[in-house]
């Protein structure tokens, strides 16, 4: 494997799947969307916990747990998040209108406001090591 090729993360069940969540195998699927270079298939089932105004996720890659929690509706919707284990990290949000990048702190933790429903899907480079794979999650619907 390319050191910089990103690892992809399955979305993990702790909860009955919620119909209106689903993942899509590739950037291709999202209309506007462009595919992130070196980035692999995510293979698994979607499941959440919650309902159409807030929803909580857990992805997971080889030595990380992304926890997601998804609130709003209307025209935007909020995400707040954490690393585990807690470490900075770049974090882009990719939608069909572009990207949102933020920073997660030293514990793990990130927020981004504003982010548009539909199609997003998570990539995060990891403290300041630029020779470690980023982590990629799958698409998922807000």
């Amino acid at each position: 494997m390319n050191p910089h090729d990103a690892r992809p993360a399955e979305l993990v069940s702790d909860a009955s799947p919620v119909p209106d969540v689903s993942l899509v195998p590739d950037a291709s699927a999202v209309p506007g969307a462009s595919a992130v270079p070196g980035a692999s298939a995510v293979r698994g089932a979607s499941a959440v916990r919650g309902g159409p105004e807030w929803r909580q996720l857990s992805f997971r890659a080889s030595g990380l747990t992304i926890e997601l929690e998804i609130t709003g509706s209307g025209e935007y919707r909020r995400l707040m998040g954490q690393l585990i284990p807690r470490q900075s990290a770049v974090v882009d949000i990719r939608h069909g209108q572009g990207v949102i990048t933020v920073e997660a702190d030293s514990l793990g933790r990130f927020i981004a406001d504003a982010v548009p429903p539909g199609q997003i899907s998570l990539r995060c480079r990891l403290g300041t090591d630029t020779d470690q794979s980023p982590v990629v999650t799958g698409w998922i619907t807000l």
